[in-house]
């Protein structure tokens, strides 16, 4: 049997950044450990400022480690890949480009629009844009252009999808709507997901298991398992019980996090 693909491993990962300005450093993680299996949907939930992103740039390989290692599907990350697909807050698709071109960007970059052509037009009409595959970034709404974005990334196949607050700038109702959506893509292609969210409710509603870090520097705190199945009732007593949990725990890695740094 083929080994599925989409592993993450962060071991004893602690980046430090240098502060020119003023002559110091900013320790952003400290002794982070991780274990992502393949296919599996995972969030990360944490204070502003926290070390979320920076611990996914690092996944992605767009960050080096200073301390620790960070691996996927046992090779150590040194550098970006496509294996590895990043969908970040803004949409940043191309201005010039139609919906359709936009999708198909990375198939022709890499050399496989040929063969992926027939998906791009699938996932235009996975996430009902068909009606709008001729159109422009400017002529969409702002869940329209996040919905692109989220299939431009899917649409090369990688092995694992990061996705740095995709949802945030959006409105309520599209954003309930379009985790929906990810939800069904997710089933879909059994990508590995890591989502970055500060959004408690989204985290619980999308994922299978939950990693809470502290204020920075950026530790894990917590890792929250959740068994209750899909598609999931936000009203329901198992979904508050699971919120206030991770309420609490936030709370509790803040008060942490104060005696810290006394």
């Amino acid at each position: 049997m083929t080994k599925r693909a989409g592993h993450i491993s962060i071991q004893n990962v602690t980046k430090i950044f240098a502060r020119a300005d003023l002559n110091s450093t900013l320790v952003a993680l400290e002794n982070v450990n991780m274990e992502i299996q393949p296919a599996e949907f995972v969030s990360i939930v944490g204070t502003s400022g926290c070390g979320k992103s920076t611990l996914l740039r690092i996944i992605a390989g767009l960050e080096s480690v200073t301390f620790g290692q960070a691996y996927c599907d046992g090779e150590v990350i040194a550098g970006a890949n496509p294996k590895r697909g990043l969908v970040f807050q803004e949409h940043s698709l191309f201005p010039w480009l139609s919906v359709r071109d936009n999708i198909a960007f990375g198939l022709r970059a890499t050399g496989r629009y040929k063969s992926g052509a027939d998906m791009v037009d699938r996932l235009i009409s996975r996430v009902d844009l068909s009606e709008f595959a001729d159109s422009y970034p400017h002529q969409l709404s702002g869940g329209m252009r996040q919905r692109v974005s989220l299939v431009r990334a899917l649409v090369v196949s990688p092995d694992v999808l990061l996705l740095d607050e995709p949802l945030g700038a959006l409105d309520s109702f599209t954003r309930m709507n379009i985790q929906d959506e990810l939800l069904k893509l997710w089933n879909e292609h059994k990508n590995t997901m890591i989502l970055i969210t500060h959004d408690v409710d989204e985290a619980i509603y999308l994922s299978q298991r939950i990693y809470i870090m502290s204020p920075r520097p950026g530790r894990i705190v917590k890792e929250i398992p959740l068994r209750m199945s899909y598609p999931r009732n936000r009203g329901s007593s198992e979904f508050t019980v699971v919120r206030n949990e991770i309420l609490r725990r936030l709370d509790f890695a803040k008060e942490e996090q104060e005696e810290y740094n006394l």
